[in-house]
């Protein structure tokens, strides 16, 4: 008990996260959205358009609206800088209900999930160096982000106790 309570005590959440910490994530994001955009439009382009729109509709609406209006870093630089941006689109929401509103987030996670996936596709389709050389970075830089995510933004998060997205949590044994 006394052990938990030292950690707790140790854990200092960042009230705004510093610009290294949202250019970093930015920097690898963009890596990603950049290969996603590649890899579907070279399937075809309208496959492309279609991910470029559904990303902006995703980036614009979605993620604000199930993650960011309810967030303490709504209005502040969270770790994408993504609270400022928010507080521009929509007003602040109940906090309590961050956790309910992560029903929303498959809508998020097939930004990276349709591109791994076509990637896949292409690979099985045209087995060349190319297309597994492709598949292997867009890999490479799907986990480097969350390992990025976890080792910058996720330690040191204000939510990082209840947020359900918190990658690799570790439990309490009880």
């Amino acid at each position: 008990m006394g052990d938990q309570a030292s950690r707790q005590e140790d854990f200092v959440f960042c009230q705004s996260y510093p610009k290294s910490v949202i250019i970093t994530r930015w920097i690898i994001l963009g890596a990603a959205f950049a290969l996603g955009i590649y890899i579907l439009t070279s399937i075809k382009q309208l496959l492309g358009l279609a991910y470029i729109i559904y990303s902006l509709v995703v980036l614009t609406l979605i993620l604000p609206l199930s993650r960011c209006s309810s967030c303490f870093y709504h209005g502040k630089p969270c770790n994408t800088g993504w609270g400022k941006v928010a507080a521009y689109l929509f007003p602040k929401g109940d906090e309590s209900k961050f956790v309910r509103h992560y029903d929303y987030a498959i809508f998020i996670h097939l930004l990276w999930i349709i591109p791994l996936l076509a990637s896949l596709f292409q690979l099985v389709r045209v087995r060349n160096l190319v297309a597994l050389v492709i598949f292997g970075v867009y890999l490479f830089v799907l986990l480097l982000e969350k390992i990025v995510l976890k080792k910058l933004a996720c330690s040191r998060c204000h939510q990082k106790e209840f947020c359900p997205a918190v990658p690799f949590r570790k439990t309490d044994k009880v």
